[in-house]
């Protein structure tokens, strides 16, 4: 129910916003490659999940309004979507069995989904070049099922300042650097069998993607996209199931990558 109404107000926002200046839609295929270690008190490492870049695959869908433009800058705000699913290898241990990292080996099966409403400001700084800020305002959810009796969902909305450049190479071809580091907003993660959310310390993402985007007229355009997250969650509180057994939520820290491919419609 929240990220529906998260999704309307940010629509309403762009609606609301937008002037004839231009609109964009665009829709891409997303490989993402999973590095996540799950870590001790003593910074000892408990678990791990990875991927490579086929492992774990979906789409992104995006919406972008210019609102307004000149010789000097431009504004345009936008909505993008990610979803992505797909299975990566667990390197582990059972809970209170003895074994150490990597005494049980499998697979798990992900699920996430990020949506984000964003506006971005540019100005002229130099010929060809633009310099950019702005921010987004998101959602983050990541499914992960461990087992068929184990499934764990992290969730949070997220604040997202950004700086980055534009570089318009020739009249076809531009490239976009964007950095930008989201500050996750009540983090949470639930675990089956336990009643209670897991308050997560923290979820921050530091983040850093290059787009290169390529005309093929007035109205199409290609574009590749690389991605890379760096994600620290810090321990959560203790959590007590049915039969009185506390458990929390570990330190972790992810390095993902995605790499993008799609097209881009102007109107």
């Amino acid at each position: 129910m929240q990220l529906k109404i998260f999704i309307i107000l940010v629509l309403l926002v762009i609606h609301l916003s937008a002037k004839e200046e231009g609109s964009r839609y665009s829709v891409g295929l997303v490989g993402m490659s999973m590095d996540y270690r799950e870590y001790d008190d003593n910074n000892q490492i408990l678990d791990s999940e990875k991927s490579d870049l086929s492992g774990i695959i979906g789409v992104e869908l995006g919406m972008d309004y210019i609102v307004n433009t000149s010789a000097q800058d431009y504004s345009q705000v936008g909505l993008h979507l990610t979803t992505l699913w797909g299975t990566t290898e667990y390197v582990g241990a059972l809970l209170n069995n003895g074994g150490g990292y990597g005494s049980v080996v499998s697979s798990s099966v992900n699920t996430i989904l990020d949506v984000e409403g964003e506006y971005l400001y540019g100005v002229r700084i130099a010929n060809n070049f633009d310099a950019i800020a702005g921010g987004s305002v998101g959602y983050r959810s990541w499914r992960r099922e461990l087992s068929s009796y184990q499934v764990e969902v992290y969730s949070w909305a997220y604040l997202n300042p950004e700086i980055g450049l534009d570089f318009t190479a020739t009249r076809d071809i531009s490239l976009r650097l964007l950095l930008g580091y989201k500050y996750g907003l009540s983090p949470i993660m639930t675990a089956t069998g336990i009643k209670d959310n897991f308050e997560l310390g923290s979820a921050d993402t530091f983040h850093l993607s290059l787009n290169s985007q390529f005309n093929i007229d007035e109205t199409t355009s290609l574009f590749i996209e690389y991605l890379y997250e760096n994600q620290v969650i810090t321990k959560s509180n203790i959590v007590y199931s049915s039969d009185g057994t506390g458990y929390l939520e570990p330190d972790s820290n992810a390095n993902n990558q995605y790499l993008k491919f799609g097209v881009a419609f102007k109107y």
